[in-house]
């Protein structure tokens, strides 16, 4: 009878383990992960290179435009060799360790699936503040092709009208925090990040204007709402973040809320994920 009990008991603790192995296996993934900034970084760097590969894959007769629909392009060993090289490119260098390791990773496993996306989707190349397919396609590789990325952006950063301009500077602050995270920098804090704050400069130059390839509820109102703050005191903006790296919700409280005044703090989620 003791024998019996011991394997009940040795069983149900297997089962309470097994159980735990699983929920831990559903658990929703993150905004803020390796995963998903290195999965956001891929089909962003993708982008500047696609572009190149496109304009030569014209000029020698093997892409055909289609307006409306989406263009006709010929895998050739020009996209391959793109693809096996992506990882060791221009594109994807100067970003931190976890980048490069996740790239070639996730490169490895999805790179057919990731550039059959691109060849069967229209999209609008060499434009600038309009609304791109980009968002949509970052949601379709890292979302639900990598599942990397939970869906963005959280719900309590979405931008729900043109006027919104708090939950606009919210996402221009966790944009800022996801260029410094993903760079060479994202580790130092305090003194040693203050220091670095000229490279911080060079991160954030696009910053405002890569709202049109991050996201699709209202990216204009977060370019004008990010380029207001950059304007009217770009130190307060950077000294925002890099007084409060690593901690979310004060940078927004310190940038949205006591430096542009953009916010009221009733306005700020109880805990914004970024």
């Amino acid at each position: 009878e003791k024998d019996l009990l011991w394997w009940i008991s040795q069983g149900m603790r297997i089962l309470i383990v097994l159980s735990m192995v699983v929920v831990i296996s559903m658990a929703e993934p993150k905004v803020k992960s390796d995963d998903c900034d290195t999965c956001r970084t891929i089909v962003e760097q993708f982008y500047k290179g696609w572009e190149k590969v496109i304009s030569g894959l014209a000029a020698d007769g093997t892409f055909e435009s289609r307006p409306g629909g989406a263009p006709k392009i010929t895998y050739n060993q020009d996209i391959e060799d793109y693809l096996q090289g992506f990882c060791d490119s221009e594109y994807m260098k100067g970003y931190a360790p976890y980048v490069d390791e996740g790239c070639r990773r996730i490169m490895k496993q999805h790179h057919r699936p990731i550039v059959g996306k691109f060849l069967h989707g229209e999209e609008r190349y060499g434009s600038a503040l309009v609304r791109t397919e980009r968002p949509q396609r970052i949601l379709s590789v890292c979302t639900d092709l990598v599942a990397a990325c939970p869906a963005m952006p959280p719900p309590a950063l979405a931008v729900t009208a043109k006027t919104d301009r708090c939950a606009a500077c919210q996402r221009t602050v966790a944009d800022a925090q996801f260029v410094v995270r993903r760079s060479r920098f994202g580790q130092l804090r305090g003194a040693a990040l203050a220091k670095r704050k000229l490279d911080l400069l060079d991160l954030f130059e696009p910053l405002c204007l890569d709202a049109y390839t991050r996201h699709d509820d209202y990216p204009e109102t977060i370019n004008s709402v990010c380029s207001d703050m950059w304007e009217q005191d770009e130190d307060a903006f950077m000294d925002g973040i890099i007084q409060h790296w690593g901690d979310d919700a004060g940078a927004v409280r310190e940038i949205c809320v006591e430096s542009f005044s953009v916010c009221k703090p009733a306005d700020l989620p109880a805990k914004a994920e970024l």
